[in-house]
């Protein structure tokens, strides 16, 4: 169903929980080169671990991928490792839940600098080795609260609306280098903060309800997604937003 995935290159953001952790078993189970970055060295060594990946197919690093020198460098290396970058997942981020008038600005601003500026860090750091190869995926990370919107999540959802921006601008911009960027939007999946949010009954009950499939997805139905975009199977899907979310945006 795939091409030939051996010299395959793909990097993962925010690899160390969750989404990240998933997509970057996948992608390696399936045959690709994978190299991954987060804060955590531990939770990058315990992936290395469960995977029982070889270093001539796996490389890690730890690091802010808000910071432009961290971005920059680990790029170099990953390209003077691997020879290659085919895909970018990014997929770094962070959330927090308090009502608009109670965030400060420096809250505020680290919402936007890790999950947006992460997104144009890392883009732009990996885009001239795609053009350079007349070849690239970039897969962006937003959310179903980037378009639709929840209460006390107006720094997030800002964030996540700007990421989905960034990518149709970018998708027309290098579509002539055979480039596609797209992103995916998670409804509520269980990833590290699921067990915080049940501790509000209520608020978790209420997304079982308004979700048409009854339940949380799982980091597996976004890693598969992504999957999806960087393969063969999406060579003429570009710009666009890939929902998945269990039904919630069709209401």
């Amino acid at each position: 169903m795939f091409e030939n995935l051996q010299e395959k290159v793909v990097i993962v953001t925010g690899a160390g929980k969750g989404i990240g952790y998933e997509t970057a078993k996948v992608f390696y189970n399936l045959g690709y080169k994978v190299a991954v970055i987060s804060r955590s060295q531990n939770d990058l060594i315990c992936l290395k671990d469960d995977l029982n990946a070889s270093s001539e197919d796996f490389f890690y690093m730890s690091g802010d991928v808000s910071n432009e020198d961290t971005v920059n460098n680990f790029v170099l290396n990953v390209f003077k490792k691997f020879k290659r970058i085919d895909c970018l997942i990014n997929n770094a981020g962070i959330r927090f839940r308090k009502k608009f008038l109670d965030i400060s600005y420096v809250e505020w601003q680290s919402v936007m600098n890790l999950n947006v500026g992460s997104v144009m860090l890392m883009s732009k750091a990996v885009i001239p080795y795609m053009i350079e190869n007349n070849q690239g995926r970039i897969i962006n990370m937003s959310s179903i609260v980037g378009t639709l919107g929840l209460p006390e999540l107006s720094a997030y959802a800002a964030s996540k609306g700007a990421i989905i921006s960034l990518t149709k601008a970018l998708s027309l911009e290098l579509a002539e280098f055979n480039i596609n960027v797209n992103a995916i939007a998670p409804g509520f999946c269980k990833t590290s903060y699921s067990e915080n949010f049940k501790e509000n009954s209520d608020l978790y009950n209420f997304t079982i309800e308004r979700t048409p499939m009854k339940r949380w997805g799982e980091s597996k139905d976004i890693a598969n997604a992504c999957l999806y975009l960087a393969s063969e199977l999406s060579d003429y899907v570009t710009g666009e937003v890939l929902n998945v979310d269990g039904g919630w945006s069709a209401w």
